[in-house]
């Protein structure tokens, strides 16, 4: 009998918003799972990390490392994994937690906490900052049939290809009197991966790159049009919503 690939999905600290898109494809999700053997799953059931050595075919990791435990916890998956896939803004870019980082995590932990005794403030960073990752599906949260696409894949060990085009490829808008950009609003979707089918666009919303950022580009060009009809800090305010800020600098740099 042919051996079934082992597969396992962790969340660390995060809204686990992608594992439950993956609930939500309900049959579709639980086709793919009768080819794998699941190892880990906490939405499906509670199973604990097998002690010792665990050889997973492919791992994939909602959310951020937060607490030492899971900065642990993350350095035995890589360990234990051919492949490890990042799924979600917050594993890829930080997410809607790194704004902390910009706007001064001394000041923001004290909106929540009156008393700091004892209460971790880490900076957060993207878990390719602790651990190699090899492959990463995009998105807040990720699209389900884009995963199930990539997924296909990767647990026949292929790393998939991923078209760079932006989202305005996927927009209704492109080209029309109803495009933000038209309108002179700051809308991120020239720089921004597609991949999401333009959801937010379509829904009357601005594109705030969460998808993370085309590879190859220079978004200098781009942030200075911007700021013909906008204030500079209008433009930071919506780098920072989805972590892609520090993406930007690093560009705008070389």
């Amino acid at each position: 009998m042919k051996r079934k690939p082992k597969i396992a999905f962790f969340s660390l600290t995060s809204c686990e918003g992608c594992q439950f898109v993956l609930i939500d494809l309900g049959e579709k999700f639980f086709n793919l799972l009768k080819k794998v053997k699941l190892i880990d799953f906490s939405l499906i059931e509670e199973i604990p990390f097998p002690k010792g050595k665990v050889k997973i075919d492919v791992s994939f990791v909602e959310g951020l490392p937060i607490k030492k435990e899971e900065v642990r916890l993350l350095k035995k998956i890589r360990k234990e994994s051919k492949i490890l896939v990042a799924i979600g803004n917050c594993a890829a870019l930080g997410g809607i937690p790194e704004m902390k980082n910009y706007q001064g995590k001394e000041r923001t932990i004290r909106y929540i906490y009156k008393r700091l005794d004892g209460i971790l403030n880490p900076e957060i960073k993207e878990i390719d900052n602790f651990v190699k990752v090899d492959f990463v599906i995009s998105g807040c949260p990720i699209n389900g049939e884009e995963f199930l696409k990539f997924a296909k894949d990767l647990i026949k060990g292929k790393i998939p290809k991923i078209s760079q085009k932006p989202i305005c490829s996927e927009c209704p808008h492109q080209g029309k009197k109803t495009c933000f950009l038209k309108k002179r609003e700051p809308c991120l979707g020239p720089i921004t991966l597609r991949g999401c089918g333009a959801v937010c666009p379509k829904n009357s919303q601005l594109c705030y790159g969460c998808r993370g950022i085309l590879k190859g580009i220079n978004p200098k060009g781009f942030l200075e049009t911007l700021k013909k009809f906008k204030k500079p800090e209008e433009i930071e305010d919506n780098l920072e919503i989805f972590g892609i800020k520090d993406n930007i600098e690093k560009l705008k740099a070389l």
